[in-house]
């Protein structure tokens, strides 16, 4: 699953550069309610708690598949909708 989302070209993405806690997890949140069942969301953050600790707890409690792929500075994780 993780190399499909790696693979696959985001349906949306949200740009939290710059941000700290919790603002990219709050905007991510918020984007995936709007979002329909089956797309990808990627964030584009450089904050790192954001990418250690906030966005992958959001994906768990929702119960959506993760994956976090270092991009130079920035790290794009996405979050996959699935119900």
């Amino acid at each position: 699953m993780s190399e499909d989302l790696k693979l696959r070209n985001p349906d949306q993405v949200l740009d939290v550069r710059g941000e700290s806690c919790p603002v990219p997890e709050m905007e991510a949140s918020k984007k995936l309610k709007k979002m329909k069942v089956g797309q990808l969301l990627e964030v584009l953050t450089d904050h790192q708690p954001a990418v250690d600790v906030t966005l992958p707890s959001l994906a768990k409690n929702l119960g959506y598949p993760y994956v976090i792929i270092k991009d130079g500075e920035v790290y794009r994780v996405r979050i996959l909708k699935v119900k």
